[in-house]
């Protein structure tokens, strides 16, 4: 049996924040003192685990509605548990509660919040992309996020530079009615202008998901302008003019002296 000197709690710590299938521990210290007949721990209003010393065996889990977490009683000691298998009905308030023996029947509570969430299966999708486009003319895509909890935050990238926000269009998410995840929406249209053109005559649009600090992806497509690069043209056309009015020029000129040369042998 445990005895110590005025039972408080000093420290109570949980994750916070676990995706969906991840594990994690649980921490609830007290000081010594009175004799302690229990350490509970509660979600809401429901008690999952206890810890009863004078007991045997001194271990106790009880089932939560819709199983929203397993405690590993074999890793379990006192206030410190290993929780298993997150879903996202273990979100919540918890409750660490330490009570004394009799005579004070003494009890000692604390709470910490974890939120748990479901990350996206793939990364953020791009769809609309067509496989050309003239300068100037208008690129409209979309960015997907699929089924995740909460839903994921979107952004545009053109070039590795955020999109003007009036390319930008935000839609709100949609849920699916089965399990509950969202998906996330983001739209962009810009008109390709020749500034945007990289080499090879393309611009590349990046979309990012990301979920608090737990998430980041980003997806990558390349937009390309079917417009030749008239610059080379022009500079082919420009190099070759030279040449050709030299050309005509020197004849010209030979034709002259050979007819002057002419005139002076007939004298």
């Amino acid at each position: 049996m445990e005895v110590a000197a005025g039972l408080s709690i000093t420290r109570i710590n949980v994750p916070d924040v676990v995706a969906v299938g991840e594990g994690g521990w649980f921490q609830c210290e007290f000081t010594k003192g009175e004799s302690v007949y229990a350490l509970k721990w509660y979600l809401g209003l429901d008690e999952f685990y206890r810890w009863t010393p004078a007991e045997t065996p001194a271990i106790r889990t009880f089932p939560v509605k819709g199983n929203p977490l397993t405690v590993d009683k074999a890793a379990s000691n006192r206030g410190r548990i290993k929780i298993q298998n997150f879903k996202l009905g273990a979100t919540g308030l918890y409750r660490c509660e330490v009570s004394a023996e009799a005579p004070s029947f003494h009890t000692e509570t604390a709470v910490a919040t974890l939120s748990v969430v479901d990350l996206p299966d793939e990364k953020p999708r791009i769809v609309g992309v067509q496989s050309a486009y003239q300068v100037h003319e208008e690129v409209t895509v979309n960015c997907s996020s699929y089924n995740s909890f909460p839903p994921a935050t979107l952004s545009f990238y053109v070039n590795d530079e955020p999109a003007e926000p009036s390319w930008v269009t935000h839609y709100p998410p949609t849920e699916d009615p089965e399990n509950g995840l969202k998906t996330s929406v983001l739209g962009l249209q810009f008109p390709l202008r020749p500034n945007l053109l990289l080499s090879g005559g393309r611009a590349m649009v990046k979309c990012t998901a990301a979920i608090g600090d737990n998430y980041w992806e980003s997806s990558v497509v390349a937009v390309h302008s079917d417009t030749p690069h008239q610059a080379s043209v022009m500079e082919g056309r420009a190099s070759s003019s030279p040449s050709h009015g030299a050309a005509v020029m020197s004849a010209w000129w030979v034709v002259r002296v050979v007819a002057v040369m002419l005139l002076l042998h007939l004298q």
